[in-house]
């Protein structure tokens, strides 16, 4: 813990916290710290792997996806420990804000391993696929 002077801190209306007046903040536990940056190894391990194929690109995009699920949760722990611990609500707002950034991004990459997953299964991509669709190719129409 330590104390911060703190010019801005109006979290809640009950609050009667004078700027510039001292407070104790929590520090950040570390193994939300280290949970996040073991994550951000896992990313990029994630992302170099092959993608020559689609099963290959299937396994890869999954992979992503499930890094991206567990950002999402550990971005979680992190704004419930700032709202608890005191800290400014902007604080919890952003580790919300990425939390939902990252469940966007795993179920972008889900989808798309979906997708590659149907495509090396010769069946039928999403309609949302884009220019990975395969419809064509199988003789399938909207």
């Amino acid at each position: 813990m330590h104390t911060i002077t703190d010019r801005h801190h109006h979290a809640r209306p009950d609050d009667h916290t004078r700027p510039g007046a001292r407070r104790l903040v929590v520090d950040i536990p570390a193994h939300v710290v280290i949970a996040l940056g073991e994550l951000d190894d896992a990313y990029g391990a994630a992302v170099a792997m092959p993608h020559g194929g689609n099963v290959e690109h299937a396994d890869r995009a999954l992979a992503i996806a499930r890094v991206c699920a567990r950002r999402a949760a550990w971005w979680r722990v992190l704004a419930r420990f700032t709202y608890r611990a005191g800290y400014h609500r902007l604080h919890g707002k952003a580790a919300l804000l990425a939390s939902d950034t990252e469940r966007d991004r795993a179920r972008f990459w889900r989808d798309i391993a979906a997708d590659w997953r149907a495509r090396a299964d010769q069946q039928p991509t999403s309609d949302a696929a884009g220019a990975l669709s395969n419809w064509a190719e199988l003789g399938v129409s909207a």
